[in-house]
């Protein structure tokens, strides 16, 4: 196809049962565009290919992305995934604005599950990250999944405002036969994370399936892209896919098994305040104090903000919840209460005066950081690089060589990248491909809110939903 782009991406490696396979680089049939290839893995053991395409119409796109990506295995594929966002045409809009086209995605799910036929696939709404670069709009990445010790199996579950353990009992319960289960992919709607009720939270989600299914499974994924303008919250809907079938208010996954072990990372652009802070009282998932002050008046202080400086809603303002000497994960403030009582919409607020809200419980005792920036471009770019350099290095150590690297990226980043840059400064390109190395296959998208390990342990989780950070789950072969 004459706008076809499309790269295979893998590498073999003669460690812990991955056989050594070879890179080629195929000359383009006449008339289209050039294709490269190359695998990693063994078809005796477990094999990855990823593909994408940048065909304008959907359709071909999808089929092109799929095929490409099956065919590179040179194995039967057990699993597809795939990520797409292709825009309303005519559609101008500045870095944090988003206008998805609809019929086009439901054109290329169709495509993906045409092509693969009886194989578990599953796919959401996202700008993607590969070898070649980000894939910002009209698009299509695929992740091929494959080898005689792979299993895949699919779930699906609704998110009904008051629940959030039913849904991941839900998953946990569909994937739990798994052979050899190592890996969930996760891709919700929003409402997962934003839309619970008071009282529950995605936490419940995360419990439901690391109890629920084998010891030392990793979690990894995130919400996916909205239907409208990227920062209204009254346009919370999107779009999973489950074997051809689209869905809204669900969360849909895969779970993939096969002799892999992950290594994960997180990191962030935020540098955080010298001084922590304690949280002494929380109503919900409002923090009302730190260190027995207004939650806001100490905020302020620690980061340094001056009196103008207005709070920003899950955009510029998070803290870090410590989970280790020297490692935080990430949660951006939500809502504020003023001097009035009045919360940002200018509603009656249900806590104090200088309260904080988050998208769970930050509870009493937790311990934080203020994190400042946030507009600094090469200290995002700076932050992919350590945060896949780090999972790599963890990598090494334990005697695996990376075989997969996946990316739940989020989108703020993405936002503040493309809106503070200068030049053509590039997450993929200056950071991840020197980090991994470029026969790595890459298979990320940019998140609206990233699931992943964290690198310590909060309410007795090892796994977080965490904001405005990248997320990186690092697959090696071998047990």
């Amino acid at each position: 196809m004459k706008n076809l782009v499309i790269l295979l991406a893998a590498v073999g490696f003669a460690v812990a049962g991955c056989a050594k396979t070879t890179s080629s680089e195929k000359p383009a049939a006449k008339g289209s565009a050039k294709r490269n290839a190359v695998t990693s893995g063994s078809a005796e053991t477990i094999r990855f290919a990823t593909a994408w395409s940048t065909d304008a119409s959907p359709e071909a796109a999808g089929t092109e992305a799929a095929e490409a990506a099956m065919k590179a295995l040179g194995c039967p594929a057990k699993g597809l995934i795939f990520f797409t966002y292709y825009e309303v045409a005519g559609f101008k809009g500045d870095a944090t604005k988003v206008s998805p086209d609809p019929a086009a995605e439901k054109k290329v799910a169709e495509a993906v599950a045409k092509c693969a036929g009886g194989i578990p696939n599953i796919g959401g709404r996202a700008r993607a990250l590969t070898n070649a670069g980000t894939l910002l709009k009209n698009a299509v990445s695929v992740l091929a999944i494959g080898g005689k010790q792979a299993d895949c199996k699919t779930a699906v579950a609704d998110l009904p405002k008051n629940d959030r353990k039913g849904p991941g009992e839900k998953i946990a319960a569909a994937i739990k036969g798994v052979k050899d289960l190592k890996i969930v992919v996760s891709l919700s709607n929003m409402d997962l994370s934003f839309g619970a009720a008071d009282g529950v939270s995605v936490e419940d989600y995360l419990r439901a399936i690391l109890t629920g299914t084998q010891k030392g499974v990793t979690l990894f994924g995130g919400n996916t892209m909205p239907s409208g303008d990227a920062l209204s919250e009254n346009k919370l809907k999107r779009s999973q896919y489950c074997n051809g079938k689209g869905y809204e208010q669900h969360v849909v996954a895969m779970g993939i098994g096969g002799p892999i072990r992950i290594f994960a990372n997180h990191d962030n652009e935020f540098p955080p305040s010298k001084p922590a802070a304690t949280v002494t009282e929380t109503k919900g998932k409002w923090v009302v104090t730190l260190d027995g002050k207004p939650a806001e008046q100490v905020y302020r202080k620690l980061r340094g903000m001056k009196a103008t400086e207005k709070l920003t809603s899950d955009w510029q303002h998070p803290i870090g919840v410590i989970i280790a000497p020297d490692k935080v994960y990430l949660r951006m403030i939500l809502d504020w209460v003023g001097a009035d009582g009045k919360d940002k919409a200018g509603k009656k607020a249900d806590a104090p005066p200088g309260s904080l809200r988050f998208v769970s419980p930050v509870v009493k005792g937790t311990k934080i950081k203020c994190l400042a920036g946030g507009s600094d471009a090469k200290a995002i770019v700076a932050s992919a690089r350590r945060g896949v350099a780090g999972a790599v290095a963890d990598a090494k150590a334990a005697g695996c060589a990376p075989a997969l690297a996946l990316i739940s990226n989020c989108c703020a980043r993405g936002m503040r990248l493309r809106t503070f840059r200068k030049g053509n400064d590039d997450e993929v390109t200056e950071a991840i491909l020197p980090a991994l190395g470029k026969n790595v296959p890459i298979f990320g998208f940019y998140a609206w809110g990233e699931l992943g390990r964290i690198r310590g342990t909060y309410q007795g989780l090892d796994h977080q939903y965490q904001q405005h950070t990248f997320v990186t789950s690092l697959v090696a072969c071998g047990k």
